[in-house]
């Protein structure tokens, strides 16, 4: 089906179809029954929220619920949101959205709309944004295109999916010149019409972007290394070498492609943070310099994923029970193994003897390399890491958290803790500014 089509099921019924890709799936499809004037939107304007009631009896109720759903699988194709919301005034009278999660929109429908366009015109303002390209049926492409999407998103970069299977030469190359940065999951090498879209991705593309490749893990997919080179030899810049998949993917890979998007999306945004930097008051920024703090390596284990950041926004928060606070970058790798619930190490680092630990994790590593490589650790009680050469360490978990702009502040609770040369000190950072780290 296409938008416009129709299908008559008697009685009335008379379905007409609206085309909505990427919301939150790169084939979604809207449909309308015109008798009813009800619009069946698949994921999106739903929530996971779950009550007795069928419709939005509550708006107080359920507000929360609709934001966040939006933000996490709405909000990072707000673009195509507004061209389906677009094509829905098109429709005539809509009395109820059939959504495909949480209660049916009535009483509230008209705020609940207005909410959806509003968030979305704001967020398809966002200056950088990072197209996507994926063949959404072949391979895990788009389960591959959702993770890496998810860590360009960290770093408040726009991110637009775009299937090449269903869209056409315009569509692509209008992303393609308007993005920043490109990423391609590689498609099948029979596919005429997905071959078709990459070559017309070569021909738009620009020397200022940055390019990212991904393997789609299928039986026949377009080697990489060759269109890597034709790429390369645009004067495009690689932001993250090509991620190759050679088995199904687990949770390690989801967890390799999140931080190749990352590295993507902050490499995009580094001129832009420079200029905020240089913007601060001299005087003010220096004043907020001279807030010290402690110096510590956060190390933490998921699964078999593990991770691990410097740190040094870290306070005691409470005493019964024992409880401390973590800011944690949004664009950090390992906020997405430092969620409620999670558990992690606090090693505190020793003043006098922290030089080479700090040099270690300070480092920019590619996506997926073994953070912990040539570092003596051993495993505490929560399965996390704990380094040798620390001065202390403490057992944690992620109790609540936050939101302040570009970090998360965690609260944490401490079951385990243990100082191996009583009578050393903490490391401290001075700094000068306060502006960055």
């Amino acid at each position: 089906m296409k938008s416009g089509d129709r299908v008559d099921l008697g009685q009335g019924h008379e379905m007409e179809f609206v085309s909505a890709p990427n919301l939150h799936w790169p084939d979604t499809i809207f449909s309308y029954d015109r008798k009813t004037q009800t619009l069946f939107t698949c994921d999106a304007f739903g929530m996971h929220y779950c009550s007795d009631s069928t419709f939005d009896d509550d708006l107080e109720a359920i507000e929360a619920d609709f934001r966040f759903y939006y933000d996490c699988l709405m909000g990072p194709n707000a673009r195509s949101l507004l061209n389906a919301m677009k094509k829905m005034g098109e429709l005539g009278n809509i009395k109820v959205i059939a959504n495909g999660h949480g209660p049916l929109l009535y009483h509230n429908l008209e705020i609940l709309r207005e909410c959806y366009q509003n968030w979305s015109q704001k967020q398809a303002k966002a200056e950088t944004v990072v197209g996507v390209f994926c063949a959404s049926d072949y391979g895990y492409s788009d389960r591959l295109a959702a993770a890496i999407a998810q860590g360009v998103q960290k770093t408040g970069v726009a991110v637009e999916i775009m299937d090449v299977n269903t869209a056409d030469s315009q569509e692509i190359q209008e992303l393609a010149h308007r993005a920043a940065g490109i990423i391609i999951g590689m498609p099948p090498s029979a596919n005429i019409t997905a071959q078709a879209a990459i070559s017309s991705l070569l021909g738009v593309v620009k020397d200022k972007q940055s390019i990212g490749l991904f393997e789609s893990y299928g039986s026949d997919e377009e080697p990489i290394d060759s269109l890597r080179t034709k790429f390369i030899d645009l004067g495009v810049k690689e932001a993250f070498p090509p991620v190759r998949i050679k088995e199904t993917p687990s949770a390690a890979t989801y967890q390799l492609l999140e931080e190749a998007g990352t590295d993507m999306g902050q490499l995009l945004v580094r001129e832009r943070n420079i200029k905020q930097i240089k913007s601060l008051d001299v005087n003010m920024e220096k004043a907020l310099g001279r807030i010290s703090n402690g110096l510590y390596i956060i190390t933490t284990k998921k699964g078999d994923i593990n991770g691990a950041m410097l740190a040094s926004w870290v306070s005691q928060a409470s005493l019964q029970p024992l409880g401390l606070t973590v800011a944690v970058a949004k664009d950090r790798a390992i906020d997405s193994l430092m969620q409620e619930g999670d558990r992690f190490v606090l090693n505190v680092l020793e003043e006098g003897n922290y030089q080479e630990l700090k040099k270690h994790f300070l480092k920019r590593l590619h996506p997926g390399a073994d953070r912990f490589a040539g570092v003596n650790t051993q495993t505490a009680k929560n399965d996390c890491p704990i380094l040798t050469d620390a001065l202390a360490y403490m057992e944690c978990e992620v109790v609540s958290s936050i939101e302040c702009s570009d970090h998360w502040i965690l609260y944490c609770t401490v079951s385990e803790g243990k100082v191996s040369k009583p009578n050393s000190l903490t490391a401290v950072r001075h700094r000068k500014v306060g502006n960055y780290y």
